[in-house]
């Protein structure tokens, strides 16, 4: 059973970026896949790596059009992208420490991921609609 099953509540009117979104989701039911079978620390390093890895090509396709379209919450937008990468590189570190544990990782990018889109990606989707981008 998956962590996560997208659904339209998580549609930010951009296709394009609907469909990275569920790449992450994705990645992230995949460790939580792997968690239940047993071999969650097997699979974290390469899981966390093209979740960054993933993560930074989506944030800068999505920062693209924002300043392409002169979207006004683009600085507050791009804070919150710096904080997932700072945040998902030390659990990278803390993990080859062995400081941190699965549960803790897949806690934090579930409720990351959830509150990012419905809330901060969500607003921008009314503004590149309007720009002629669906």
């Amino acid at each position: 059973m998956p962590l996560l099953t997208w659904n339209d509540s998580y549609s930010v009117k951009v296709g394009r970026f609907d469909e990275e979104h569920k790449k992450l989701v994705s990645l992230l039911n995949a460790l939580h896949q792997a968690m239940a079978a047993g071999s969650g620390r097997a699979v974290m390093a390469p899981v966390i790596r093209e979740m960054q890895n993933y993560a930074a090509t989506h944030f800068q396709n999505e920062e693209k059009l924002m300043e392409r379209t002169g979207y006004p919450a683009l600085p507050s937008h791009r804070l919150r992208h710096d904080e997932f990468v700072a945040q998902v590189q030390k659990f990278s570190q803390d993990w080859e420490e062995n400081r941190i544990s699965t549960v803790e990782v897949i806690h934090f990018l579930r409720d990351w991921l959830l509150n990012h889109i419905q809330k901060t990606d969500r607003l921008y989707g009314p503004h590149l609609n309007a720009h002629g981008i669906t």
